[in-house]
């Protein structure tokens, strides 16, 4: 009987039911936000209280933004077109973390109410224990999406409110946080819950994404359509490990969490090497069933079947070198989601910084960030090709243009990025005379081959980098000014590799990427590498980890005498210069000294012991025994 009732009769009856009558509403509101007002009331909130939205201070908003880095960039995209999508409805949109707290907000230009311009923005609290009841708060206590509409809210300040909100979930299956509409005006249920779940569920798809899985497969339980579950997800790594579920994929596992330990047979009665030899045999469909009984279809995921194709028809199981989702510096990222946010709106890029710092890098994850429907990534080094060579790199030549030219012609590089990302590298070693040149196709969106009067219209997006200053280069004649103007719609600055505001995990999260988690770094050559000065920013660090991958026993920890000399010999150093002044005594008294400082070092670790002093551990032992005799 209740369903014949008016929402907003229900709703009235309820709160008289609880507050009135001290009574469980049942049937006539959602539970999550019974629960919502039991845990309110049991925290002595005041129904009548005022609600201040206060925010954080800048340096509380600073480390709440470094705090929630990863769910941030995951969730640019999908908050700008929801935002997008929604404002002509005069709903805001909001993204809270776990605790309640704003992240990002875009508010609706019709939204004329000044409580919701107020509580939608970034750094205020919006956490239950602030506010009371909110679909916000809800959502990421029931893990599921709910509507919280005026009087359903605890307290009665937030009656102005009309929401919806869907829970973020990681590929770990930890909530992160919410995605929240909400307008002055009653919602439309179905249309708002739709909206959020589909935004929450764009952004969880990233953050799958952003595992740099092996392979990453979509099930289905229609074999005629497989593109009809995108929603069910689960990222591989190269040996089988399951590295992230989709929450769908949860559900129906009935995993709350995993530890990284799980394996695809874990779920599945098909082994990992034959449905990648399935993938690799361009079988229409995968079938496997899972433990439960369910059986799927499978396919890989066409944003990483492309490129994880020729890897596996070579080698199945190969390792590979994911790019790592962080920078090691939380600017940076919030520059990157920045540059990511001006791209959408086709603004040039330019990147700033030394030599190594990984200009290209955030250049392809950029271009990668637009998404799949764009074309390649185009890149030229401006400084690496001789003069007389790159006018005919960068724009192409017709058959005869030049000696030396291709037979028949070729596109140039600018012809091969229509529709995709050009990325000129070291710009500021551009000749002059092709600054002019580059300058004119930036205007028309035109260009003309060597060689040829005839001229093609080309869209592309660019991105440039360079390690010279281009402001001063202009002033001093050898950078166009105009072409300054129009390459730099907005800057990313690289900071040394030593600058960066998280090294340690940085280097941590490099080294288990380049070994594909096999390997981990020692207490003493983590601090070797974080004391090391990286002239040759992260460029030398890869050498550095792969050297010292190289140099290792398989399976063994990473130590500091498997790293590059010049790496080692400076930390040393470090190591003599805090010992004190070398006692005299016998080689032996010495050499005793010597060993108990390499076993402090490690911790007691016998085997990591003598790694540090370059022998081998049977030889440690013996050389301890005869020791203690002496002492004996």
């Amino acid at each position: 009987m209740t369903a014949l009732i008016p929402a907003a009769h229900r709703r009235v009856k309820a709160r008289e039911t609880f507050f009135e009558h001290g009574e469980i509403p049942t049937g006539l509101i959602d539970d999550a936000i019974v629960y919502s007002w039991q845990r309110c009331s049991a925290a002595s909130k005041n129904v009548s209280e005022r609600v201040e939205f206060d925010t954080v201070s800048r340096d509380g908003l600073q480390e709440l933004m470094d705090d929630n880095r990863i769910l941030l960039e995951a969730a640019t995209q999908p908050l700008e077109q929801l935002g997008q999508t929604v404002n002509g409805a005069g709903y805001s949109v909001l993204l809270t973390n776990e605790q309640g707290v704003a992240l990002a907000a875009r508010r609706s230009g019709r939204c004329a109410n000044t409580k919701i311009n107020d509580a939608f923005r970034q750094g205020v609290n919006l956490s239950e224990a602030t506010i009371g009841t909110s679909a916000m708060s809800c959502a990421v206590s029931e893990r599921r999406p709910v509507l919280v509409s005026g009087v359903e809210h605890y307290l009665h300040a937030n009656r102005v409110f009309n929401c919806a909100a869907s829970p973020i979930v990681d590929p770990m299956g930890r909530v992160l946080g919410a995605i929240d509409i909400t307008r002055g005006n009653p919602l439309e249920p179905g249309s708002a819950l739709s909206l959020v779940q589909q935004c929450s569920a764009r952004i969880e798809r990233q953050l799958m994404g952003m595992l740099s899985p092996w392979l990453m497969i979509s099930l289905s339980w229609e074999q005629t359509d497989l593109y009809a579950s995108g929603d069910l997800l689960i990222a591989l790594g190269s040996d089988g490990q399951v590295l992230g579920l989709s929450p769908r994929v949860r559900d129906l596992t009935g995993l709350a969490s995993t530890d990284g330990t799980l394996c695809f047979q874990d779920l599945f009665d098909l082994r990992f090497e034959e449905l990648v030899d399935g993938i690799c045999g361009r079988k229409q469909t995968m079938t496997a069933r899972m433990h439960s009984g369910l059986s799927f279809s499978m396919r890989p995921v066409d944003a990483y079947a492309r490129k994880s194709s020729k890897r596996m028809t070579s080698a199945p199981l190969a390792k590979r070198v994911p790019e790592s989702p962080g920078f090691g510096d939380s600017g940076i990222s919030r520059q990157v989601a920045q540059a990511s946010r001006a791209m959408e709106r086709e603004l040039p890029v330019l990147i700033l910084g030394e030599t190594g710092t990984g200009k290209e890098v955030v250049a392809k994850s950029l271009h990668n960030g637009i998404g799949a429907s764009r074309g390649a990534f185009v890149a030229i080094n401006c400084a690496a090709i001789p003069e007389s060579l790159i006018e005919g790199e960068l724009f192409g030549h017709v058959d005869g243009a030049y000696t030396g030219a291709r037979r028949g012609g070729a596109p140039g590089k600018i012809e091969q990025a229509d529709g995709g990302t050009l990325f000129l590298d070291e710009i500021g070693d551009m000749p002059l005379p092709l600054q002019s040149r580059l300058l004119r196709v930036l205007e028309t969106r035109e260009v003309t081959r060597l060689g040829s009067s005839t001229t093609k219209k080309v869209r592309f997006q660019l991105i440039c980098a360079t390690h010279r200053n281009l402001t001063e280069a202009a002033k001093n004649g050898e950078f166009r000014e105009d072409l300054l103007y129009r390459v730099k719609g907005m800057t990313i600055r690289l900071p040394r590799l030593t600058e960066r505001s998280d090294l340690e995990s940085f280097i941590v999260d490099r080294c288990r990427a380049l070994t594909q988690g096999s390997r981990e770094l020692s207490e003493a050559c983590l601090d070797g590498l974080v004391r090391y000065d990286w002239p040759g920013n992260v460029r030398e660090l890869v050498y550095a980890l792969t050297h010292a991958d190289a140099m290792a026993e398989p399976g063994d920890v990473l130590e500091l005498c498997h790293l590059p000399e010049e790496i080692v010999a400076p930390t040393t150093e470090a190591v003599r210069s805090k010992r004190p002044a070398t006692k005299s005594g016998t080689l032996r008294t010495l050499e005793r000294a010597v060993i108990d400082e390499a076993l402090a070092l490690e911790g007691g670790n016998v085997s990591r012991a003598a790694k540090r002093l370059g022998i081998g551990r049977a030889t440690l032992y013996r050389r301890l025994n005869v020791a203690n005799r002496d002492v004996q």
